[in-house]
């Protein structure tokens, strides 16, 4: 975080000016300050001053008796609130821009003085201000009056909100801080700070501060959660004033001449302090705000400056069009540089991670654990929990939603609200598939989306109530849907191009178009554009689907261009048309449109406007009508009068006007406007909606008896009237009722006088009436329910009238009643009433039951109810017309019922169709049981032929038609044969193994893939002569490609071979042979073509075909052998040795043996050149060639040339030749062969011991084992072995012995052969025999070997010993932990550890001592070998605390020493510990580098203090005295590091500076060398009087260190007096100058020459502070003002106002100039070496 100084936006004035207020509005355009002359000044957002207003009194006669305590903006931006000290707030409307008129729109008197003042965001009608008598209110915008929302006694100090709004806190004059939730209403003491809370600020946290030198932040229950304490620095005085960044993440705290900012870390969660910003001779600081997005803070003085301050962690270029300020880990401010528009993307939750910006207006931003998403062009947010995969994709098409596609889900975001809007799962993603809605016209929200469940299923979701409004199900692909803008409407279209329109409200889907290649609803409006192939189609009105307007187009609709409707002009629509190369647009009809979407939206009187401009068509009347039922709907009666009006409807619309009226007078009598709900209004509107019941209950509840009544009698409704008079008891009921039965009887209206009659209870001229008016059943019912007789006549009246009137079943209940069973009976049967009718046979005559149930059942069938006839059948005992009914209204469970109790004959047709229903519907199982019921399995077999189902035709026939189950699958594989249904064929045919047959098809139709398939499947035994016969078929048809193809099937290449042989195709027979034959045969191929073609043309034919194998040896065999080598070498090196071969064969038969030795070798055949050789009895040749080519023929030879010698009777020379043939035994063998029996024992002694026994044995003449050599005791240990002499074997093999041989390895292995053989052999004697190897082994130091086998026998200890002997340690705890004995063990253990440890004591190898755990005495035994390498590496590993120990105590040694390259370079290694004591040391080393300035030490001197720093930093000791010392260190360091840098590598004006900089550190690097290089570089730069000035001044200390006691040498020093340079008198002088005197007198010279002969001033340059004095251009402080300025990274300059930049990565400072340079020259910043940009 960094806080930069912008700008001063009002200069300070004399005297106290005090700043009382600062509020920045929250759209961030607008910033208001309230001056110490009570007047409020406006600027702008750049900060520049548009307009100003003064504030008035509470008493105009009191003009400037108040003072403003604070100011807030409304969070609308358009007002602002005053709190005043004469009791009183205002809140003006300023207007949305400035120069607008300033009125005074609420006021809030108070009961005493106003004291502080809050607006909250969020809460546009409440402001909360707190009093000088401890309370707090709130003032309500709405009513203009104010309440109290708690009381305390103390004087309200301070104020402050959380970011929500939702929560107040107060500070008051006893220390005490409260809290009210504005929702809750509810308040609490939340704690008593000790000191008066002035500064009250809330973020995470609330923050309190006061006159005691603390901050404490305390959380939402009051508990303290951190506290700052600076009573230790003199510099801090009071808190004054608090203020919270509006993201709650950084504080700022108002105290003298400064001020502190707190941020709070989310990942520690606590809060940190970022700096504190000193100020000098600024005084108190009065008042604070920051900008909405907590991008800069303004601070206000108690002298009237008001500043502004920038707030930023780092700035990006992105994209080269947006600038993104990060304002903060969670917080980063997009200004698109184009517009210079600004957002806010803030993250509540973590740290912005990542940021992206979408078709230049939609932002993306994430967090680890949620996702921000932000519409840059209405600057709304929100952010969501979210855990993405990283995949997701965006689409921005709905300008209020962001659609998220993550793994199958589609996420909504709607933009400004932090919870997701909904979900829904997904496959479909595509644009056209996927509509969502967000509607806030009208009187609700609407937010709906439509997507696709699958192709066919679409679903419309509300979002608000998470709610399924419809599904629907289509019966083909869906591949385009849209709602309309209100979401109540949605069109729809599939594969097959039919458009449809579903209404939502109705669930009613209707076609619209066929053949629909475009549609799209017209933005904001409720019509529909659609295309049908050269129709362009419109649907100006949607209630009424069927009415569209047509337009004839000649291209394809591209687009539909809106142009919404102003003020100022009139909007317009069109249909852009592609039509060739042109575009044109098609105009609708605008009007049409609005009106559609006024009406939508509830805009009543915009609709009736639009209405007024248009003719009175049929289109607008029907529109006129929508709009009158609407607005009686919404009660708007002045638009229902325009309305039917404007229709011609007088009547209506006359009373409508009446009903206006009565309005109109309701409000002139009460002065209420909510006259429609006055209930005479109410009730007219009920009479017009004819609810007469509603109007009638509205009136009676208001006791108007006489107004309900005469409605209901100018309604003609008399009873209705009769009935509220008697229910009142009207005195008038009486002549109603007589006035309306006259009225009935002169109206014809005999019904409603009999009724009248009835209810008097007058029953005989009831019926009399109700028989004169044609109601002979009202005449009946009054017979049936009055207990009274009835003259006859009149009854029998009752009943002919019935009868004539066709009232059959109420003239047979009456004959009934009037007990005529057989007249009843005949009424019900002339009327169809058989259900009475057979209730009645089955009472007076059962007989005549089944005759009627079987005429009820004709009865149904006739009438298409023939279901409900099959009962009645069954009734009548008509089963087969019940079974017929039943198949007829496919009623099958009931037809199987009724099949089952009949006869086969008669049920098998029933039982077919009922197997063929079943089939239709693929009920198989069904249909095949009923087929066999039917007796029918052939047509169940076809069944499932049919249906593909294999198994079960299989199934089937070989059930029920065992004998004819292969001829019925061939006759109906012939079938699908003969129908090109070919694979149902081989279905079939395969099914019954006819695989033949199924060949034989396809090998018809040529179809020989099919041929191959199933042959391999089924017959893969005949598949290689199918393939045969198939190659041949295609031979014969002169096919060759793919005849080969199937000759290579079958393994038979050498036929395809000479299938193209035989049609004279050479080559491809050539070609053939390379890929399937060898190279040889091939060659023989190639060769046998060449030979047909004669020499010549061979020849040309193999060099044509580049056949250079074959052309070789076609020229070996034609012995043209230079022509064979020289191809050979050229083209083909592997035919090389076979050219050498014939050419060596060529060369034997030639005689040539020596030449032919060369080529047999060459050809890698050796083997003939030997043969040659011993064939000739050349075996002196023979051997010298297998000894060099073939050494393994030696042997081979040599006994060879031994037998060729035996026959010559030379047995000397056979012998050596056995010998030398490794094969001694049969020199032995021809001697024994020769009875020389002493010189065959001399071989075996000396060439095969092991025969020596044999020999012995066999000749009595046993062989003495005394002096003999440990090799031949082996030897002969191992020949009694092998006789299986072992307890022989075994002595031998001891007697092995280092008298008898100095060969370890012999020892080793005989004896260790012992053991073995005594392990297998002689178990008894296994133990003593090791014990015997043991101890021999360790006498020759084999301890290793000997340890083992101790370990063998189970011998534990011992080995233990051993091992540890031999320095085995590991070996040795390996063996002690094998022990059982756990006291053993630990002895053991303790013995070699202990052992172990010695020998790392005694050679000084301290990893052994490591290995037994003595870390200490390691490091300790390395450091008293100055061995501190390994030492300081030891220490590294095991923990902080050794390392600081050792590396400290290495420090000390090499600094006493006085070898600070070695301690500075541990140092930079292992880092310089944070600790106190250890301060001295490192600085006493740094002195000593600067002394001296090497290059290297400097390099690791800048290297260690910059990891000292941070550490000094991390541990908050970065402001302490000996941290701000070595910050100077850190800092001389690294300028003396880049001074070298920049003269290494030539760049001038950067090394100038740095070393003119490098002055001010005269202090601690020798003064004279600074002085010098200095005037040097200044010279060279042609700075001349900088030059003189730094070069006279180095003469004055050359002159002291020449003569020490010269103490006015050094002058006064009145150049320097401006600047931060020491004095030299303070410096300590070197012993020694560093030039000699010739060039002192150059200097001086020069500086002579340059007063003379230039007008130079001797003075240093210099610029001036903000206060206005001139001081040193390169002095980091102003000895007036004490204002002080951070030295330059690059160059160590000071880094001025608008000058500077900061690197993005440390936030160090550099001058924009160097920046810039330095850049171009190194890619890293100097001070973090990051990448920097």
């Amino acid at each position: 975080m960094q806080l930069k100084y912008s700008c001063n936006i009002m200069p300070a004035l004399d005297g106290m000016q005090k700043v009382s207020g600062l509020a920045w509005s929250y759209n961030g355009q607008k910033l208001g300050v309230c001056t110490a002359d009570r007047k409020i000044l406006l600027f702008n957002d750049q900060l520049g001053k548009e307009d100003n207003f003064p504030t008035k009194p509470s008493d105009k006669t009191q003009q400037k008796s108040y003072v403003v305590r604070a100011i807030e903006f409304s969070p609308d931006s358009t007002k602002i609130a005053v709190a005043q000290s004469d009791n009183i707030v205002y809140v003006y409307k300023i207007g949305a821009k400035f120069k607008e008129k300033k009125t005074i729109c609420n006021k809030f008197p108070a009961s005493s003085s106003i004291t502080t003042l809050i607006w909250p965001a969020q809460r546009e009608n409440d402001i909360i201000f707190g009093l000088a008598e401890g309370k707090v209110k709130i003032g309500f915008l709405k009513n203009n009056k104010s309440q109290i929302a708690f009381t305390t006694e103390s004087y309200v100090v301070s104020m402050a909100t959380n970011r929500d709004g939702d929560v107040v806190v107060s500070g008051h004059l006893d220390g005490s801080v409260y809290s009210y939730n504005l929702d809750t209403q509810q308040s609490q003491k939340l704690v008593v700070h000790h000191s008066i809370p002035y500064a009250l600020a809330y973020g995470q946290n609330v923050a309190a501060a006061g006159n005691d030198q603390k901050v404490s932040f305390y959380d939402n229950y009051g508990n303290l959660v951190q506290r700052f304490d600076y009573t230790q620095d003199e510099r801090c005085k009071d808190f004054s004033v608090g203020a919270c960044s509006p993201n709650g993440d950084i504080i700022v705290l108002g105290n003298f001449n400064r001020f502190y900012l707190y941020t709070y870390n989310q990942k520690r969660s606590q809060w940190e302090e970022i700096g504190v910003k000193h100020i000098e001779n600024y005084y108190t600081i009065t008042a604070l705000c920051w900008k909405n997005d907590s991008s800069k803070l303004i601070t206000g003085s108690l002298c009237g400056s008001v500043d502004a301050w920038d707030i930023s962690m780092k700035k990006i270029r992105f994209k080269g069009k947006y600038d993104l300020n990060y304002i903060g880990p969670s917080q980063i401010v997009i200004q698109v540089l184009s517009t210079n528009q600004q957002a806010v993307i803030r993250s509540s939750q973590a740290e912005i991670s990542k940021i992206d910006i979408k078709k230049e207006r939609f932002v993306v931003a994430k967090t680890h654990e949620t996702l921000i998403v932000g519409d840059l062009a209405t600057g709304k947010t929100s952010e969501v929990s979210w855990r993405g995969s990283g995949n997701e994709k965006f689409d921005f098409t709905n300008e209020n939603i962001c659609m998220v596609f993550n793994a199958g889900e589609l996420t909504l975001i709607e933009y400004g609200s932090d919870r997701i809007l909904g979900t829904c799962r997904t496959e479909h993603m595509k644009n056209s598939l996927i509509s969502a809605k967000v509607s806030y016209t009208g009187q609700n929200k609407t937010k709906v989306i439509a997507f696709l469940l699958d192709l066919q299923t679409l679903q419309i979701q509300d979002l608000t109530t998470k709610s399924i409004i419809a599904t629907i199900a289509h019966d083909t692909k869906i591949d385009f849907l849209e709602l309309n803008s209100h979401a109540n409407r949605l069109i729809f279209r599939d594969k097959r191009r039919q458009l449809y329109l579903y209404s939502i409200k109705n669930a009613f889907k209707h076609t619209l178009l066929s053949f629909c290649n475009y549609a799209q609803w017209v933005p904001e409006s409720e019509v529909i554009v659609a295309q049908n192939r050269n129709n362009l189609c419109v649907w100006y009105s949607i209630e009424n689907p069927d009415k569209v307007t047509l337009y004839t187009i000649k291209g394809d609709v591209e687009e539909i261009e809106r142009i919404p409707s102003t003020p100022t002009q009139a909007g317009s629509t069109s249909v852009i048309v592609s039509e060739g190369q042109n575009k044109v647009a098609y105009k609708l009809d605008q009007a049409l449109i609005e009106f559609g979407f006024a009406i939508e939206g509830r805009d009543l009187e915009k609709a009736a406007s639009i209405l007024d401009k248009l003719e009175l068509t049929s289109d607008t009347e029907a529109n006129w009508k929508v709009l009158a039922q609407l607005s009686l709907e919404e009660q708007n009666l002045s638009v229902s009068e325009h309305c039917y009006a404007a229709l011609g409807d007088v009547a209506r619309a006359a009373y409508l006007r009446g009903i206006n009226r009565l309005i109109q007078k309701y409000y002139e009598e009460t002065g209420k406007k909510d006259g429609i709900s006055y209930y005479r209004v109410q009730s007219k509107l009920a009479i017009l909606d004819k609810q007469f019941t509603k109007a009638e209950e509205l009136l009676l509840n208001h006791n108007e008896v006489n107004e309900a009544m005469g409605m209901y009698q100018d309604l003609h409704k008399w009873d209705e009237a009769i009935k509220i008079a008697e229910k009142r008891g009207h005195e008038q009921v009486k002549v109603l009722k007589e006035n309306y039965y006259q009225w009935l009887i002169e109206t014809g209206q005999e019904s409603k006088a009999a009724e009248l009659k009835e209810n008097e209870g007058d029953f005989i001229n009831a019926i009399t009436l109700y028989l004169q008016g044609g109601l002979p059943a009202k005449a009946a019912n009054i017979v049936f329910n009055c207990n009274m007789s009835f003259p006859q006549d009149l009854l029998e009246r009752i009943a002919s009238s019935l009868a004539q009137s066709g009232m059959y079943e109420k003239g047979g209940e009456f004959y009934e009643q009037m007990e005529d069973d057989q007249q009843a009976l005949n009424c019900y049967i002339k009327g169809n009433v058989f259900k009475k009718a057979v209730e009645l046979a089955k009472r007076k005559d059962p007989k005549l039951v089944k005759q009627l149930e079987e005429s009820w059942a004709n009865y149904l069938v006739e009438n298409k109810e023939t279901e409900s006839a099959i009962n009645h059948y069954v009734e009548a005992g008509k089963f087969q017309k019940a079974i017929e009914a039943a198949v007829y209204s496919r009623s099958w469970t009931k037809a199987i019922q009724l099949l089952q109790n009949q006869s086969a004959e008669v049920s098998r047709p029933y039982y077919r169709q009922v197997a063929k229903h079943y089939e239709d519907v693929r009920q198989y199982d069904f249909a095949e049981k009923y087929y066999i019921k039917a007796n029918s399995p052939i047509e169940a077999f076809e069944m499932y032929v049919k249906a593909s189902k294999w198994d079960k035709a299989l199934s089937i026939a070989r059930e029920y038609l065992p004998e004819e189950i292969n001829q019925l699958y061939l006759n109906q594989g012939k079938k699908f044969e003969q129908a090109g249904k070919y694979k149902e064929a081989e279905k079939l045919y395969l099914t019954v193994q006819e695989y033949d047959t199924a060949i034989l098809m396809y090998q018809n139709l040529s179809q020989y893939e099919s041929v191959i398939r199933i042959a391999s499947k089924y017959t893969p035994q005949k598949l290689k002569d199918i393939h045969l016969g198939i190659a041949k078929k295609l031979e014969r048809e002169n096919i060759l490609k793919r005849a080969e193809q199937h000759y290579i099937e079958a393994g038979s290449w050498h036929l395809a071979m000479q299938m193209y042989k035989t049609h004279n195709q050479w080559e491809e027979a050539i070609r053939c042979c390379k890929m399937y034959g060898s190279e040889k045969e091939t060659c023989q191929q190639a060769k046998l073509w060449a030979e047909s073609l004669g020499p010549d043309a061979g020849l040309k034919m193999l060099q044509r075909l580049n056949l250079v194998d074959a052309l070789i040896e076609y020229q070996s065999d034609r012995h043209e052998f230079e022509e064979a080598f020289k191809l050979a070498n050229l083209h083909a090196k592997h035919k090389l040795q076979d050219v050498h071969f014939k050419y060596a064969c060529h060369l034997e038969d030639e005689r040539r043996y020596k030449e032919a030795e060369e080529n047999f070798i060459k050809a890698g055949k050796a083997s003939e050149a030997i043969n040659m050789y011993e064939h000739l009895g050349d075996y002196t040749s023979a051997l010298q060639v297998a000894r060099q080519y073939e050494p393994q023929s030696v042997t081979q030879i040599l006994i060879s040339q031994a037998k060729f010698y035996i026959e010559k009777k030379d047995l000397q020379k056979a012998e050596q030749a056995y010998i030398q043939g490794k094969r001694p035994e049969l020199a032995i063998k021809m001697y024994v062969d020769q009875g020389n029996y002493p010189l065959a024992l001399k071989i075996a002694k000396s060439h095969a011991p092991h025969m020596v026994a044999e020999l012995n044995n066999k000749y009595g003449n046993v062989a003495n084992t005394y002096n003999m050599t440990g090799e031949d005791l082996y030897q002969s240990a191992q020949t009694w072995e092998e006789q299986r002499d072992y307890l022989k074997a075994i002595e031998i093999y001891l007697e092995v012995t280092p008298q008898n041989t100095q060969s370890e390895d012999v020892m080793t292995r005989a004896w260790e052969r012992a053991i073995q053989i005594a392990a297998n052999y002689d178990k008894d004697k296994y133990p003593r025999i090791v014990q015997i190897v043991c101890k021999r082994l360790i006498e020759i130091k084999k301890l290793e070997t000997a340890a083992y086998l101790y370990e063998q026998v189970g011998q534990y200890q011992e080995a233990v010993t051993t091992y540890v002997q031999g320095r085995e340690f590991e070996k040795a705890k390996q063996v002690a932990q094998m022990i059982n004995n756990k006291e053993l063990n630990a002895k053991l253990i303790d013995y070699i550890t202990k052992e172990q440890r010695k020998y790392g004591a005694s050679t000084g190898q301290a990893n052994v001592m490591i290995e037994t755990g003595d870390v200490v005495a390691a490091m300790e035994m390395l450091a008293q070998k100055n061995d501190w390498g390994q030492c300081l590496q030891l220490a590294d590993k095991h923990g902080v605390e050794y390392l600081n120990k050792y590396l400290m105590r290495y420090v000390k040694i090499t600094m006493q020493q006085g070898r600070f390259s070695e301690t500075i370079q541990s140092l930079a290694t292992y880092g310089m510990p944070i600790i106190q004591q250890n301060y001295p040391i490192y600085e006493n080393l740094a002195i000593e580098i600067f002394v001296e300035c090497d290059p290297k030490e400097l390099k690791l001197l800048r290297q260690a203090l910059y990891g000292f720093i941070q550490g000094l930093e991390a541990a908050h000791e970065l402001k302490s005295d000996a941290g701000k010392k070595f910050q100077r260190f850190g800092i001389v360091s690294h300028l003396l590091n880049l001074r070298n840098q920049y003269a290494q590598d030539g760049i001038v004006k950067l090394h100038a500076q740095t070393c003119i900089s490098l002055l001010r550190y005269c202090d601690l690097v020798r003064i004279d060398q600074l002085y010098l290089d200095a005037g040097r570089v200044a010279k060279k730069i042609n700075q001349f009087g900088l030059a003189f000035v730094l070069l006279n001044r180095y003469l004055d200390i050359y002159e002291v260190i020449e003569d020490p006691d010269n103490n006015n040498g050094l002058g006064d020093g009145a150049e320097f007096q401006n600047s931060d340079l020491p004095s030299p008198y303070d410096v300590p002088m070197p012993e020694k100058n560093l030039i000699s005197d010739k060039e002192k007198e150059e200097i001086r010279d020069w500086l002579l020459q340059l007063s003379v002969n230039q007008n130079q001033d001797p003075v240093l340059p210099t610029r001036q502070c903000d206060c206005g004095y001139q001081i040193y251009d390169a002095s980091l402080r102003c000895f007036k003002c004490k204002q002080t300025w951070e030295p330059c990274i690059i160059t160590g300059m000071p880094l001025l106002k608008n000058q500077s930049i900061n690197c993005q990565s440390c936030g160090r400072g550099a001058l924009k100039d160097a920046w810039n340079t330095y850049l171009q020259a190194y890619p890293t910043c100097p001070w973090c070496n990051k990448h920097a940009k």
